[in-house]
């Protein structure tokens, strides 16, 4: 069962614990996807944590809105929530390598660590070996929320034109990286 059909036979059902049980598995499913997004933007895990719990918290209260799929709604939501924090604090900051041991205590979480699993959080140690922070911001930004090079160039106040270069350069440089591991 897709969870926009789990969501919908919650909100029709009369039978208040599966409700319960229905939101209990929306939050064990996406607070280590949301947590992920919102350290994209946010060092503090104390923000971070506060961040997933008020996108939540919004999801729960305008539960029977919500037109489009559940993890899209909630993605966007903790995104936007974070950049309205960034935007209260005037203190921009992008992904940093120190909230990886943070994910991987999320790890533990059961049947979420699929969201947030060992592959990846080798990837992004990988990265952080070879790459600088803004080379992964602008490969994360690009690749994982799909923004496209004009949007990063806007959010990032450089030209298009060196973000492509940094981009293109961040995965030769990270390609090379790994050729030279395996030999």
């Amino acid at each position: 069962m897709n969870d926009e059909t789990r969501l919908f036979r919650a909100l029709n059902s009369n039978r208040i614990e599966e409700l319960d049980v229905t939101f209990k598995y929306f939050y064990q499913k996406y607070k280590p996807l949301l947590i992920f997004v919102a350290a994209q933007y946010i060092k503090n895990k104390t923000d971070i944590e506060d961040i997933v719990q008020d996108t939540f918290i919004e999801f729960f209260n305008n539960v029977d809105k919500i037109h489009s799929s559940v993890k899209s709604y909630l993605i966007t939501s903790c995104k936007n929530k974070a950049l309205d924090f960034l935007k209260k604090q005037k203190n921009i900051t992008y992904f940093d390598i120190e909230n990886i041991v943070y994910l991987q205590d999320l790890n533990n979480v059961g049947e979420a660590s699929f969201y947030v699993n060992d592959n990846l959080i080798q990837i992004i140690e990988d990265m952080g070996k070879t790459l600088s922070n803004e080379e992964i911001n602008i490969v994360f930004l690009h690749l994982i929320y799909d923004f496209k090079f004009e949007e990063i160039a806007l959010k990032l106040k450089q030209n298009i034109m060196t973000i492509k270069s940094k981009y293109y350069r961040a995965l030769k440089k990270y390609k090379k990286s790994k050729e030279q591991k395996t030999r």
